[in-house]
């Protein structure tokens, strides 16, 4: 039992130089412990971590989609250009003709068109008026 170290049967050591050393290791261990208490307490420090993470965060996020836009313009320019290219080439010919010729009997009765849409209008708050009284 003479062998077991003085500090583990609870009583403190009789060297110097083990006192000391124990004493810096206390000391060491000490400082550690405060510390982490410190970085612990530091809840602003925390904070602006937390909010420095968000920010890498979000800045990826917002790179990925970019890229992601990128890449499907990339494939609608590839496919055959504009979304109104791709309409165009698909819309039979009658139905281009019957809009075309439509576009261009409103652009010729530009006048009358809109004296009968007035009448129509007129005539719906006349109708509306009536029932009410």
């Amino acid at each position: 039992m003479t062998s077991e170290p003085a500090a583990q049967a609870g009583r403190p050591p009789d060297d110097p130089d083990q006192l000391k050393t124990e004493i810096e290791q206390t000391r060491q261990q000490l400082g550690d412990t405060v510390d982490q208490l410190a970085a612990k307490a530091d809840v602003k420090a925390r904070a602006q971590t937390k909010v420095a993470d968000a920010k890498a965060k979000v800045a990826d996020v917002t790179e990925r989609a970019r890229n992601k836009t990128s890449q499907i313009r990339q494939q609608a320019a590839t496919a055959g250009g504009t979304g109104r290219e791709q309409l165009q080439r698909r819309t039979p010919d009658p139905v281009k003709r019957a809009v075309g010729q439509g576009a261009e009997s409103a652009r010729r009765y530009r006048t009358q068109l809109a004296i009968a849409t007035g009448a129509v209008v007129v005539g719906i708050l006349v109708v509306r008026w009536w029932k009410r009284r």
